[in-house]
């Protein structure tokens, strides 16, 4: 992937990813295998509101999902360019109500966040219960990756963004936060584009290890849903006053008759 293997302290990370998204023929075989999958799993949840988090990836999320309204959290640069509608907001301080979003789209939004695991809390508090969430993020295990440490040990450029955490521990914090989490994945195992006989060899092959969702790839898709447990509707009760029932009383027995000691319980609706 371009920017694994180009470093731009200059330029925000944020920008960085949008013009590659935007610009790269690696890019855009990205988002087309995101799309096949998306697609899919989109057009089955359903809901009233959908949240995306993250960098405009040119991703048509309004046109695969049937949830009635969708929404883009967007940054202050994003606020200045035409064409953004959303929320205006951080991406770990949502200004949203508790429960009040059916899905929710992180797309590459852990990758560039200093704070990820506040992110996930917030997705988690913002979420109904039941809700879905649906995160795309870059595999650092992979070969593209791999070779992004490199360049970082080389160089010795560390952003104060690159705190992305890894598949296994991102699925450790999705278990801590009771997601229920489908297998994950895998996008772009060889990362390569381009016209050359070469090229369209290890794109063959890029795609067959995708179809058969081969670990390793360069960016990961998880798809998740909030679970609710002992989400068991209470009754309240209140204690009613006895009553005697029309039955005709024999004689007083030896001892006191007493009245009713127990008053029976109803539920109140």
């Amino acid at each position: 992937m371009h920017r694994f293997f180009t470093i731009r302290p200059e330029a925000p990370p944020r920008a960085v990813l949008e013009q590659w998204y935007s610009t790269s023929p690696l890019g855009k075989r990205l988002r087309e295998q995101l799309n096949k999958d998306m697609g899919v799993i989109l057009d089955q949840w359903f809901g009233y509101n959908l949240l995306v988090i993250g960098p405009n990836t040119d991703i048509p999320i309004s046109e695969m999902t049937r949830v009635r309204r969708v929404l883009q959290v967007l940054d202050r640069e994003q606020q200045l360019r035409k064409g953004y509608t959303g929320v205006y907001a951080h991406d770990e301080e949502l200004p949203l109500e508790t429960e009040s979003v059916d899905v929710v789209v992180v797309l590459n939004a852990l990758d560039l966040s200093a704070h990820p695991h506040q992110l996930l809390r917030e997705v988690h508090r913002v979420l109904t219960p039941h809700g879905h969430l649906l995160i795309v993020g870059t595999n650092g295990w992979s070969i593209s990756g791999l070779w992004h440490r490199l360049v970082r040990l080389v160089t010795g450029y560390r952003s104060e963004h690159a705190r992305a955490p890894g598949l296994r521990r991102l699925e450790d914090w999705l278990t801590l936060l009771e997601f229920a989490i489908a297998p994950v994945r895998h996008k772009l195992v060889v990362p390569a584009a381009g016209s050359s006989r070469w090229t369209r060899w290890l794109v063959s092959v890029d795609e067959w290890l995708v179809d058969h969702n081969i670990p390793f790839g360069s960016t990961y898709m998880i798809f998740a849903d909030k679970l609710v447990r002992g989400n068991t509707k209470m009754h309240s009760f209140e204690r009613t006053r006895a009553r005697l029932m029309g039955l005709s009383v024999p004689n007083s027995v030896v001892g006191r008759r007493g009245s009713a000691s127990r008053s029976p319980l109803r539920p109140v609706k």
